[in-house]
């Protein structure tokens, strides 16, 4: 019973304790408005993937490069165009009911097959037969589906799709084309392949209106953007499907196979902060930076707090050699350039999350290990620790029930003060670069900024610079409110 008692004690004394410290703390306005902002950013990471369906870094191409937020629309840009993905059941999944048959030669037939295609069950099959007469030559089946485009601006850039095969029992060559078709129904041809007997042919890469080879075989230069000479406003727009075969034996028998027919129209501005050089999602970005920055900042404080606490009382209460020894080392990394240093470390063990939290922590303790030494050096010659060695206490037990929780308060105060360090070292190494390349973290927001010379696109800059400050803040402010609290200068009197 004794042994169940106490700790039931201690626990009921620690709640107390926690209710009073609280008493006292909700009358600070300072630290009730770090306290709220420090809860803002701990809901914001701990959201992250209620708040947005994507990956910082691998979701790339959810829209154009560089696109505006989408709130933009309603500030002066009303006509910017947003994502429209005109192709609802690119994979036939189910029996297509909007394409539209433009042209289909005798002996051509068109049906939808249930089983398996490229990447989903359901194949649009296009066969042409013919066992008796002379050969046709080249003949055509024209398929399309249209849509109506509903901005006045064209897409920031286009990307088609389809994957087709055949399936001959006689010497007849297929291949397939696609085409665009403006508002004038004049048709661009943007791709084309000979067919190969059981093999699934598609766009390597996937055809896209940014590249090179796609701009000189529509325009004849690279300076052309097929998306701005398209699509020229609102209005029915077509992406057009050709197969050909070459009738040229006696009898003629093939079957084209069409799966993953996709037209994808990226748009000029996309969700709550627009999307990087990559396409990737800017608030994405920002509310996953904010996990990065409350992890670096709480890890490494608390190894920088640990260390300087060991340190700093080891050093004090030993005194003599050891205090010589831990101080020289102490003052040693007190006058190296902290972050021409720090990038030395980082580029020597790696640009690990964890290497880097690490190193900060290891870095930060010694202002921290001189103030508990002093502390250490004046409260070991008061008379409750000359009477606790008097009755034969070890040293250890001196540390641990006399020392620390003299000093706790001060654990607590540069704990919280710290904090902010450990953001803005992290952030600066990942601005020059040197951060871990595959987390984001706002730093590293900020590096895509000036790498890419984005610093017009304040919805991508402010966030994570505002970001920063304001974490940083709530910890200060919390970090003087505890100081006010435990120190006996700076208490108020009631």
């Amino acid at each position: 019973m004794v042994s169940s008692a106490k700790p039931h004690g201690r626990l009921a004394l620690y709640s107390k304790r926690a209710k009073e410290f609280w008493e006292v703390f909700k009358a600070s306005r300072k630290g009730l408005l770090g306290v709220a902002i420090l809860i803002f950013f701990v809901i914001l990471a701990l959201a992250a993937p209620l708040m947005t369906p994507y990956d910082p870094l691998l979701d790339t191409d959810l829209a154009g490069f560089r696109a505006k937020p989408i709130w933009l629309k309603s500030l002066g840009y009303p006509d910017l165009s947003e994502n429209f993905f005109p192709i609802k059941d690119p994979g036939f999944t189910s029996k297509p009911t909007n394409i539209k048959i433009l042209k289909l030669p005798e002996g051509f037939n068109v049906r939808w097959l249930p089983g398996d295609g490229y990447t989903d069950p359901g194949v649009l099959e296009i066969s042409y037969q013919r066992l008796e007469g002379k050969p046709q030559g080249l003949l055509h089946a024209e398929f399309a589906i249209f849509f109506k485009y509903p901005y006045k601006r064209p897409p920031a850039h286009f990307k088609a799709y389809v994957a087709a095969t055949c399936n001959a029992t006689t010497d007849t060559p297929a291949m397939v084309r696609l085409y665009l078709i403006d508002l004038n129904g004049t048709r661009y041809k943007i791709w084309e392949s000979v067919l190969t007997q059981g093999e699934w042919v598609k766009p390597q890469p996937c055809v896209d209106s940014r590249n090179a080879p796609l701009r000189m075989m529509m325009f004849g230069s690279i300076k052309a953007d097929p998306a701005k000479k398209i699509f020229r406003g609102i209005g029915e727009y077509g992406y057009m499907l050709q197969v050909e075969v070459y009738d040229r034996s006696k009898t003629a028998d093939v079957k084209v196979y069409i799966d993953n027919f996709d037209l994808k129209l990226y748009g000029e501005a996309f969700g709550l902060l627009g999307t990087d050089f990559f396409g990737r999602d800017v608030f994405t970005q920002f509310v996953y930076g904010a996990r990065i920055s409350l992890l670096v900042g709480l890890l490494a404080s608390v190894i920088s707090v640990l260390v300087g606490l060991t340190v700093g009382v080891v050093s004090g209460y030993f005194g003599k050699a050891v205090d010589e020894v831990l101080m020289r080392f102490t003052d040693l990394l007190l006058v190296l350039p902290y972050l021409p240093l720090l990038l030395v470390l980082v580029a020597l063990f790696g640009q690990n999350i964890w290497m880097i939290i690490a190193i900060l922590g290891f870095l930060g303790w010694m202002s921290f290990a001189r103030v508990i030494r002093s502390q250490i050096l004046s409260l070991k010659e008061r008379p409750f620790v000359e009477a606790a060695k008097a009755v034969g206490a070890r040293d250890l037990h001196i540390i641990a029930k006399h020392l620390v929780p003299n000093v706790i308060s001060l654990v607590y105060v540069s704990l919280a003060l710290s904090v902010p360090s450990a953001i803005v070292s992290e952030a600066s190494l990942s601005f020059l670069g040197f951060g871990d390349p595959f987390i984001m973290s706002w730093g590293r927001m900020l590096h895509d900024v000036h790498y890419y010379g984005a610093y017009t696109d304040l919805w991508w800059v402010i966030p994570p610079g505002v970001g920063i400050a304001l974490i940083s803040l709530s910890f200060i402010l919390i970090g003087y409110a505890i100081d006010e609290i435990l120190n006996p200068r700076l208490r108020r009197r009631r």
